[in-house]
Formats: C-alpha cells, sequence, structure tokens
C-alpha cells in the first residue's frame, strides 16, 4: 500500500514538471480534449464534402452565369449605392477585361446559334414538317368554324347528333335513324306507291309464320268468322308494288308499322288504326298529350302476336307497357306505401284514360279527387265539419304513386300538419310528447277528411 501511493504520487509530480513527458493515461482521462478532436475530426470531413459538391457543380458554371454575375453588381445596377470596396473592383482593369471577354463570348453564341438555324431551315425534311404543321394548324381553324354549338342546339342530344352527322360520313343504312326518342314517328310522310289489292293469299307465300301467329289474336278469329274483315291489306295496304319488288321491310309502299321505320309519319300510321278504333275511350285521342308528342298505336300494342291478356299490349302486364316510359312511377311502386299496382289488383287505366282526356294527368274524371272517390267513397261526404285542403285536393296530403311514409303521405307527420297549422300547439313538443308520437296530430284530431259529429269541429270525432 505504501508503495502504490508513493508512484502514484511520482507520477503527478511528473506531470506537473514543464519537461516532462506527458502520459497518455492523463489525456485519455480529460473529456473536453475527447470531444475537442471529435469536432475536427467532423469538421475535416464537412469540408471535404463542400469540397466535393463544388467541384461536381463546376460543370454547370456558364458564360452566361458569369456574364450576369459580373453585371449584376451594385455598381452595374445602381452606381450611388455601390460601397467603395464595389467601386474598387468596377476599377479594376482585369475585372474589366473579363467582363468584355464574357460579352463577346455571348455575342458569338448568339452568332452561331442563329447561323445554325438558319442552315437547318433549308434541310428539305425541316422545311416538309414545318409545312405539314402549318397545314394541320388551318384545317383546325377551318374544322372550328363549322362544329356546332351546344348553346345553338336545344339539348345536348340535338348537339351530339349535329357533331356526328357533320363530323363523320354516316353509315349507309336502308333504316333512317330515330329523330325523338324511341316512341317518336317520322317526321316527313313518303311519296305515295301506285299499287293495287293482290289479296292475302299472295301475301301468305312468305309471311305464313305471321299470319299464322295473327290468327291466334282477337283480331285474327274474328277475321276467321268474317272473311276480309281483317285482311293483310287493310292495315297495310295494296301490296302489288310490295311483291312486283321482290319483297323487303318498306318496300313497295308498305306499311310496316314499325317505330323506327320513319318513311311515313305518326299520324298516318295512326290513322289506319283510328279508322276502326275512333270512338270510346279514342275519342280524345287527337290533341292528347300521347298524340303531341309522337306517340304511335304500335309503340304500346302489338297486333300481329298475343303477348298480354287483353287490350293487345306490348307487355304481359299494362303497368309495364306504361313504365316503358315512366319509369320514376315505376320507383315510386316500390315504396313501402303504394297502390296495390304491383300486386296485381289496380292497373294505370283505372284512374287514368292513355289515349286523351278533358282533365290533367289523363284522368278519367272530372278531377283528382273524383277519381280517389271511385275506391274511397267514405272520403266523400258530404261533412257537417269539413277540412278544406281535403275537400281540395287529395294529392295535397297523398301521393298516389307512392311514398316512403304511412297512408301514402308526402311528409311524415307532424310536420305535414304543421305546413298549415303552425300555431295552437308548441313545435318543440319532446320525443314523448303524444303530439309527436305515435300517429302524432291523429293520436287526437282522428277525422281529418271530416266529421258529422255536432261537437268535431276540430275533427276530434
Amino acid at each position: 500500500m505504501q508503495k502504490r501511493c508513493q508512484n502514484t504520487v511520482v507520477d503527478v509530480n511528473a506531470a506537473h514538471t514543464p519537461d516532462a513527458k506527458r502520459s497518455p493515461r492523463f489525456f485519455a482521462n480529460q473529456p473536453i480534449l475527447q470531444i475537442a478532436a471529435l469536432a475536427i475530426v467532423g469538421w475535416a470531413s464537412l469540408a471535404g464534402f463542400q469540397v466535393a459538391k463544388a467541384d461536381s457543380a463546376l460543370p454547370a458554371l456558364t458564360i452566361a452565369n458569369i456574364k450576369s454575375t459580373l453585371l449584376g453588381t451594385p455598381q452595374a445596377v445602381r452606381p450611388e449605392i455601390a460601397s467603395p470596396s464595389h467601386r474598387q473592383i468596377a476599377d479594376d482593369p482585369a475585372f474589366s477585361a473579363l467582363a468584355a471577354y464574357s460579352e463577346q463570348i455571348s455575342n458569338a453564341a448568339a452568332a452561331n446559334a442563329s447561323n445554325s438555324l438558319a442552315s437547318q431551315t433549308d434541310e428539305p425534311t425541316l422545311s416538309a414538317l414545318r409545312d405539314f404543321a402549318q397545314s394541320l394548324d388551318s384545317a383546325s381553324r377551318a374544322s372550328l368554324k363549322n362544329r356546332p354549338k351546344l348553346a345553338e342546339a336545344d339539348n345536348a342530344l340535338d348537339a351530339l347528333r349535329d357533331f356526328l352527322q357533320n363530323g363523320s360520313t354516316p353509315r349507309k343504312s336502308s333504316v333512317a335513324p330515330i329523330s325523338n326518342g324511341p316512341v317518336a314517328g317520322g317526321k316527313t310522310s313518303s311519296p305515295a306507291v301506285e299499287a293495287t289489292y293482290v289479296g292475302a293469299s299472295v301475301c301468305l307465300t312468305c309471311h305464313a309464320t305471321q299470319a299464322e301467329a295473327f290468327g291466334k289474336t282477337l283480331m285474327g278469329r274474328i277475321g276467321k268468322t268474317q272473311k276480309g274483315k281483317f285482311d293483310c291489306e287493310n292495315c297495310h295496304g295494296p301490296g302489288s308494288a310490295h311483291v312486283k319488288a321482290g319483297g323487303g321491310r318498306g318496300v313497295g309502299g308498305i306499311i310496316s308499322f314499325r317505330p323506327e321505320d320513319q318513311t311515313r309519319t305518326a299520324e298516318e300510321n295512326n290513322g289506319v288504326c283510328l279508322n276502326c278504333h275512333q270512338r270510346g275511350d279514342r275519342t280524345n285521342w287527337n290533341s292528347s298529350t300521347h298524340e303531341t308528342r309522337g306517340l304511335m298505336c304500335t309503340n304500346c300494342h302489338t297486333v300481329m302476336k298475343t303477348v298480354s291478356r287483353k287490350n293487345q299490349l306490348k307487355t304481359v302486364s299494362e303497368p309495364d307497357t306504361c313504365f316503358q316510359c315512366h319509369k320514376d312511377r315505376r320507383a315510386q311502386m316500390f315504396r313501402s306505401s303504394h297502390m296495390p299496382v304491383r300486386e296485381g289488383k289496380m292497373v294505370c287505366s283505372d284512374c287514368h284514360n292513355p289515349h286523351g282526356s278533358f282533365t290533367e294527368a289523363l284522368l278519367k274524371k272530372d278531377s283528382i279527387n273524383d277519381t280517389c272517390y271511385t275506391c274511397h267513397a267514405e272520403k266523400r261526404g258530404p261533412f257537417l265539419f269539413e277540412h278544406a285542403p281535403v275537400r281540395e285536393n287529395c294529392d295535397n296530403c297523398h301521393d298516389p304513386h307512392g311514398s316512403i311514409n304511412e297512408f301514402s303521405l308526402k311528409i311524415s307527420r307532424p310536420r305535414l300538419c304543421m305546413e298549415c297549422h303552425g300555431m295552437g300547439h308548441s313545435t318543440a313538443a319532446g320525443i314523448n310528447d303524444p303530439r309527436t308520437m305515435g300517429r302524432a296530430c291523429n293520436n287526437c284530431h282522428t277525422q281529418v277528411h271530416g266529421s258529422n259529429a255536432p261537437a268535431g269541429f276540430l275533427m276530434h270525432r
């Protein structure tokens, strides 16, 4: 122990001696010296990285950069604010010589570039390419003048049709395209064809299959008992020219009754049917909604074969025939509260007359209420105390084609009642209030369609 302590004291004294050599153990025990050494090594590495980065950026140095740097001094831009050091640099002959040399080099480069471009423009390939680009530009400007504008068309479909007709070659087809949707007839009639009647037996040589299917329809069965009443030429017109031309759809002035055939107008085709079917429900066909929109009889009815149980419809059920156009009504029929149309208990013609009516929406009765009273006779009255909106129009509260609310109401209660009755009860009742729960207002006012009770002026009973 004594010897170890003595050696330690001797080492410390030797370290503090000016001429003595420092011990490595002492240097390793100094944290400040370690940090300084690491800092020196890090600085050296960073400096090396900056030098390498500067070397990699040297190729980007161009004459334009030198010129912009030389001309960007405060002395060149604003002499009055240049510092004495900048003025000294600008007055230096070496600086002036370098600036003049860079200006000379830049002018020479610009001249060489213009000469190179001029020589290139003389090449035949470049000249042909330039002429081709100019022709494309002139052609595009000319095409823009004839292009139809959407604002000039009645709708987007007409604008698209004009673009296709003007911008591309129309396809040759024996059947003209439909001009106004799937239910529109032709707009112009074709010239009349001189023809005579040849008899149904001649038609059977080519149309035996169609004649057999027609014989199973109502008109076909009547034609079997009353000869000559429903022969082919009674509806399709005389067929001598058609037979002479070898047949074909619409050939020889034959009437095809197809919606896509525009050789005849809808009025002409409908006139053939109205020769026999103009009385009864068809009395108001002329000027009806369906007639003014170009609807033809064959858009809803099929004559040559039996599809529906009655009325010779194109579909099995009557609502499906109406839903061809009235797709919104089809969607309403699938709501939770609706008329029993999809269940087969009623059809559209129970309320509407598709062939024309004197009233709105082609109703069969004089008013909406009279149409509803056909089934809901208990709501007709007369009542001692009447409910004014009910007496005016059932559609004020109900949507007959379907609703998501009870009893086909347009909106749920009590909001429906509050459209008119905004006073008398609090509109901020809680969720457990009898005016908002269950049937809401109808919890108390049960006779909303009218009351005959002596004390029923509030529709309580």
